[in-house]
């Protein structure tokens, strides 16, 4: 990996952190939801996994963030191995992508709990986002 201009870390890790603590919340809101909502359709069990997974990547990202922050700043007074950010930054950018790809997985599923005309709809927007997700990301570089 190309050496990263610390402060440019800290910018994205301070961004990525406010984003994946609100998108995890997000996604454990769903996850207690469809817990709670009980039905025998498929789409329940895989909106749990999927906002289960959303939800433990974002928080992996929040935590991979925070230590970034806490590592790199300039008041810090012990060196720091450059092996422990990459993989810190590896991590938070792996976690918010899984997560907010999950998240998105569960939003699209979530409409088959209503219909076979609202599953179809929500499952077109959840497959546009993810390509938007994949085509906009420029993967931390």
């Amino acid at each position: 990996m190309a050496e990263i201009n610390p402060n440019y870390i800290v910018a994205v890790a301070e961004q990525l952190s406010f984003v994946s603590a609100f998108l995890g919340g997000i996604s454990a809101t769903i996850l207690v939801t469809i817990v709670v909502f009980t039905s025998e359709k498929k789409s329940v069990n895989w909106i749990v996994s999927s906002s289960a997974l959303a939800a433990c990547s974002l928080l992996i990202a929040v935590v991979a963030a925070w230590r970034l922050i806490i590592l790199l700043h300039p008041e810090l007074s012990i060196k720091v191995d450059t092996g422990i950010i990459t993989v810190l930054w590896a991590s938070m950018l792996i976690g918010y992508a899984i997560g907010f790809l999950s998240l998105i997985v569960s939003i699209g599923l979530s409409g088959w709990l209503r219909s076979r005309r609202d599953g179809a709809i929500t499952t077109t927007i959840a497959v546009i986002s993810i390509l938007f997700f994949i085509l906009a990301t420029p993967f931390g570089v």
